[in-house]
């Protein structure tokens, strides 16, 4: 223990879409003493911030000094498994004694599983499972926040999504970092747990669509290019090989695994409230998509 018997909180991604929810939510806390960590050194979201980069052990190590408890997160890459794999060894060096894992879904997370993504989580997961170190697995489903990604359409009126009756539960990144936040803030109480983050409600890409609909005050439709179309687009933007297959993979997955659509109710458990409704997001970002079409809202 350290900080006259304050856990340290190390926060790595800190500058990702989780990572800048999550630090605002241990901010929010009283007592809470918590370090963040990214590779950019230029945006720095709290007061204790360190550049680390997965790929320099001495940043890791210096990041890790007199930490407790560990956020392992990171964008996807082709060596992910190897890098995160490097900050698990180091932690179990440095006497963490608990470590928080963002891996995919139930439906990608696993060895034999359709997702290079979901076998690199699992290869992670498993190290720390290995480790001594306690910990905590935390397996969010599709993002409500990929919708911001297609406002620009969404303001048009079209929602283009490659799946036709496919239904997904959408969780919102904020309920994933209160969920992050009560588990490190405690994390004895959840060891050895594995917790499957989804939204509270089922649904099709349609129903989205209609949600939008309602809540923007403007029609929007559900269209659904072809799955080679949209890696077509990908590769048009530069995207490179090992990205383009995780979209293919993913929407496979969506397609296919009918346990993608089933609703979990661990975001409550853990947070004891209600996961955020798919109106609500939107109803928060309505300033977002409005943009979208270029009105201010």
């Amino acid at each position: 223990m350290h900080g006259k018997g304050s856990a340290v909180i190390l926060i790595t991604g800190a500058t990702g879409s989780i990572g800048r929810a999550l630090t605002a939510r241990l901010g929010e806390r009283s007592g809470v003493v918590f370090r963040t960590a990214a590779r950019n050194s230029g945006a720095k979201p709290g007061a204790d911030h360190v550049t680390m980069d997965f790929a320099d052990p001495a940043s890791v190590a210096a990041a890790l000094r007199d930490v407790d408890v560990v956020f392992l997160n990171s964008s996807q890459h082709p060596d992910m498994a190897a890098l995160q794999g490097t900050v698990v060894e180091a932690a179990r060096q440095a006497g963490v004694r608990h470590v928080v894992k963002v891996s995919s879904g139930n439906a990608f997370t696993g060895p034999e599983k359709p997702s290079w993504v979901g076998r690199a989580h699992a290869d992670v997961e498993a190290r720390i499972a290995d480790s001594g170190m306690g910990w905590t697995f935390l397996r969010p489903r599709y993002f409500m926040q990929n919708l911001l990604g297609l406002a620009g359409p969404i303001g048009a009126g079209t929602l283009p999504v490659a799946l036709t009756d496919a239904r997904v539960v959408p969780i919102d990144l904020r309920d994933i970092a209160d969920v992050a936040a009560t588990i490190l803030t405690s994390p004895d109480e959840h060891n050895a747990r594995v917790y499957d983050l989804s939204g509270p409600e089922s649904l099709t890409f349609g129903d989205v669509a209609k949600h939008l609909s309602d809540v923007l005050g403007t029609p929007v439709t559900h269209v659904t290019p072809t799955l080679q179309a949209l890696v077509a687009s990908l590769a048009e933007a530069g995207a490179p090989g090992w990205q383009q297959l995780h979209v293919v993979e993913g929407m496979t997955i969506f397609a296919t695994d009918d346990s993608v659509a089933e609703v979990s109710s661990d975001v409550e458990r853990v947070t004891g409230r209600p996961a955020t409704t798919i109106e609500r997001f939107i109803t928060d970002h309505k300033a977002a998509f409005a943009a979208g079409n270029g009105h201010a809202s």
